[in-house]
């Protein structure tokens, strides 16, 4: 006599990235959602089945039967204990939910049923087949902007070597962020590769300041303020240390971050690049989450963290992480059981977010998602009166010119005069232009330096933050080192102080000294002189601004290295001490504008072709200046 073929609906678990099976993780509208259905065997012979789910958003909605994306095997002499199902994703029903039943309210899973893959028949489900209703809450995007960090090394006997990050790196990250992060879209600002102004091997929070720099001048020029920065240096030259320019208690976007990418596996990871999970920790810190403190990296949340040994749960029957994979990059769904995995916040291996910075991340996206996204985008420079000079392409000989450089020309506009400037952003009648001064400090040797110096608009304005807890404004968190920035006047006028806190670095060496990041938009005053930094009251660095910055005349476009775009600055003299220049492009025709070079002195700049798709239309923008003032210059534009 045949035994009827039975299974048992053991458990069902609507997830996203990590869940218990009571669906106690927030569940965010639009982001891709998984149902794992736990099914066994009761009695017959082992066999296989896939299987279908009906979905309700309402009693009055039509049902939606959505099939599996696997098969799995039943038999009744298989260990039947959920935690084991769940540390695999190929031993769960796996049902993806269509992302139209995603939207903010209520699903329900009303039935799963199940099919013999041999055979065709209906196999009955012993007992209940239906599943849990949850609750999916509407969530603000990720917005990021992510810059590949270039550079070029020599070794002993050895040519200089460039090292440029690879396009997995990028990639992975994004989809990463994706996948782990609590958010249904990740807005990315367009990437761009950029040279480090440090001399390698430098130190992240050499390349978090250039970031700061850029940063600045991107919500300058019209850039949403709720944008997070990260850089990514590849590690084919040296290994540079991640780290973020501080854990901020409260909502700060300009908290920025740089993280080394390349194709090492530590042991665990084997999809090619590790640019995914560790950016993900040094994205991590920009939101405040906080090394736990169990596997090497300092204690800062020790007494919070919910979990033992930094893991994802204390036993395998509460939490579990789950990667619903990226068919584009091959990387299938993945099960990541709450025991073996630890928090992205840890330097442990396997990692992956925890409930815990799960929701942490998620409150904080609510909050920074109040502030306002920013000014709108300036209006493009208005030509001078007297007409700009025609820049014509140099090509070689034989051969048509080459139509992706159509003849260039500039038009140029000094920056707005105080007296503009000042109406234009409501500042009082005294002062003066803004400017962003970036910099570094070193509060255990009590040193620093001034790394950065550009006219801002009021858009770049920063949100106050508060000093750390029972201590002035100014002063360092280890214990008072107040830190200053002190813009000097000409012709005898008193100097202006502004204590600035340092946003000390999230990821030092044991041992090292305690250094961060200077990051404040200023008023400079009238007739300002110099900028100067005060560690400690000492003065450890000045500022002093340059000739008027120079007048760009002409761009002749060049084939630089790889092929890519370049482009020869005609200043008449290269700029000065105090003299540097910013580049930015649009590819919208001016609306929007980025900034992929800042500091640049040598007046030749490359545009690294593979950013853009083929055809796209390529504005650039010069910007010089001298610190306190500064000319822009607009490229007539072209395809790349």
């Amino acid at each position: 006599m045949t035994t009827q073929l039975l299974a048992v609906l053991d458990a069902a678990e609507v997830t996203q990235a990590i869940q218990d099976l009571q669906h106690s993780v927030t569940l965010i509208a639009g982001k891709v959602t998984v149902i794992r259905a736990y099914v066994s065997g009761a009695s017959g012979p082992a066999t296989g089945v896939n299987g279908t789910v009906t979905l309700l958003r309402s009693p009055t909605d039509p049902p939606i039967t959505v099939s599996s994306a696997n098969t799995v095997s039943l038999d009744p002499a298989t260990p039947k204990d959920v935690p084991t199902r769940r540390a695999d994703a190929s031993l769960s029903l796996n049902f993806v939910v269509p992302r139209a039943l995603t939207a903010e309210g209520a699903l329900s899973v009303s039935s799963i049923s199940l099919t013999d893959t041999l055979t065709g028949a209906d196999v009955p489900l012993q007992g209940s087949s239906g599943g849990p209703t949850v609750w999916f809450h509407t969530s603000p995007p990720l917005r990021v902007r992510v810059l590949g960090l270039r550079y070029t090394m020599a070794t002993a006997g050895n040519p200089p070597v460039t090292y440029t990050p690879r396009d997995v790196d990028h990639t992975f990250l994004i989809s990463w962020l994706k996948r782990a992060y609590p958010v249904a879209d990740v807005i990315e600002a367009p990437h761009a590769v950029i040279d480090v102004m440090a001399t390698p091997p430098f130190q992240c929070t050499d390349t978090n300041a250039q970031l700061a720099a850029i940063r600045a001048l991107d919500i300058s020029a019209g850039g949403d303020r709720r944008t997070h920065y990260i850089g990514q240096a590849a590690d084919g030259g040296f290994f540079m240390r991640g780290c973020a320019s501080g854990v901020p208690d409260t909502p700060d976007p300009t908290t920025v971050a740089s993280s080394p990418c390349g194709a090492a596996t530590w042991g665990w990871d084997f999809d090619g690049t590790y640019a995914d999970w560790y950016g993900g920790h040094e994205l991590g810190h920009t939101y405040g989450r906080k090394h736990p403190g169990f596997c090497g990296e300092s204690k800062d949340d020790l007494q919070n963290y919910p979990f033992q040994n930094g893991q994802l749960a204390d036993d395998a029957n509460s939490f579990a992480g789950f990667d619903v994979g990226d068919p584009q990059l091959n990387l299938p769904m993945a099960a990541k059981p709450g025991v073996p995995w630890h928090d992205v916040m840890t330097y442990c291996n396997l990692q992956w977010p925890c409930s815990y910075t799960y929701e942490g991340i998620r409150q904080r996206l609510l909050a920074e998602d109040s502030l306002a996204a920013g000014a709108p985008a300036p209006t493009p420079v208005a030509p001078l009166r007297e007409a700009a000079p025609e820049l014509r392409v140099t090509t070689p000989s034989g051969g048509r010119p080459d139509d992706r450089f159509p003849r260039l020309s500039v038009t140029t506009a000094p920056a707005p005069t105080p007296a503009a400037d000042e109406a234009a952003r409501g500042a009082g009648p005294d002062a003066g232009q803004l400017v962003s001064v970036i910099g570094t400090v070193d509060l255990t040797q009590r040193v620093g330096a001034i790394r950065f110096v550009n006219p801002v608009s009021a858009a770049a304005q920063q949100p106050a933050q508060p000093a750390p807890a029972g201590q002035p404004d100014g002063a360092g968190p280890d214990g008072g080192v107040p830190v200053v920035l002190r813009i000097q006047q000409a012709g005898g006028a008193p100097p202006q102080d502004f204590p600035v806190t340092v946003k000390l670095s999230s990821d030092p060496d044991p041992g090292q000294d305690r250094t961060g990041l200077i990051d404040a938009v200023l008023p400079v005053g009238t007739n300002p002189a110099s900028v100067e930094l005060l560690v400690g009251g000492q003065v450890v660095d000045t500022f002093r601004p340059g000739a008027p910055p120079p007048i760009l005349r002409g761009a002749r476009p060049t084939t630089a290295q790889d092929g890519n775009v370049g482009l020869d600055l005609d200043f008449g003299p290269v700029p000065q001490d105090g003299q540097t220049f910013a580049t930015q492009v649009s590819t919208d025709g001016g609306r929007t504008w980025q900034t992929v070079g800042v500091g640049l002195k040598n007046p030749m700049i490359t545009i690294d072709r593979s950013q853009f798709p083929p055809g796209t239309p390529l504005q650039v923008r010069v910007i010089s200046t001298n610190g306190f003032t500064s000319t822009t210059s607009d490229i007539q534009g072209f395809q790349v």
